[in-house]
């Protein structure tokens, strides 16, 4: 394969994957046909079989793609934020940014769980895709608790601030009228300043 048709076929995938995204968004897993992806995409249905051989195979891909782009993207917003001189703003802020992100992408995280339940290869990619993300968390934190922390306590302080974030977005999803997570991020903040006291807002 020539590297033009490989960049070609690069790209078809990436569109495919994002227009399945969509439709397994909007419409859940079970209601999202290959026929659907197909005429959204604006491609045949050989051309989907070409690149991936049915719709849970793309399911996955999604999952994967996430697992590298989203960890990448999660890592770049928290970095700086977590040492920064008023850390309490720009953990906040970036907070905010990726609740913005989530209220995009929880209906479909709420379609893989439910399909985890059922699917083996869906609940271990979904598993990697946790694995990653905490993985993440961990090394966003460590410049600021490694002095004080264990790896073990670590793992369980990143599984519940990423189980924590997952929480807020679906009560944002569900209970609207009740929970702005948007808000709840810059209380959160609020009250971590106050408890190791690092107030940086007076």
């Amino acid at each position: 394969m020539t590297a033009t048709a490989a960049t070609k076929g690069s790209r078809k995938r990436a569109l495919i994957r994002k227009v399945a995204y969509q439709c397994f968004r909007d419409r859940g897993y079970h209601e999202t046909t290959v026929d659907a992806v197909c005429e959204a995409a604006g491609i045949s249905k050989g051309s989907f079989y070409w690149h991936y051989p049915s719709k849970q195979d793309v399911f996955l891909d999604i999952l994967e793609t996430w697992a590298l782009e989203v960890v990448d993207a999660l890592y770049e917003q928290f970095e700086d934020a977590v040492v920064d001189d008023d850390y309490r703003a720009a953990v906040t802020a970036a907070l905010q940014r990726e609740i913005h992100r989530g209220r995009a992408i929880i209906p479909l995280w709420l379609e893989f769980a439910a399909h985890a339940r059922r699917d083996r290869a869906v609940q271990a990619a979904l598993a990697k895709f946790f694995t990653r993300s905490r993985a993440a968390i961990i090394e966003i934190l460590r410049p600021a608790l490694s002095d004080r922390l264990g790896e073990a306590d670590m793992r369980g302080v990143a599984a519940v601030v990423f189980g924590g974030y997952i929480g807020l977005l679906i009560q944002d999803l569900s209970d609207s009228d009740q929970v702005d997570a948007m808000q709840a991020a810059a209380s959160f903040m609020t009250l971590l300043s106050v408890m190791v006291g690092k107030d940086t807002s007076a």
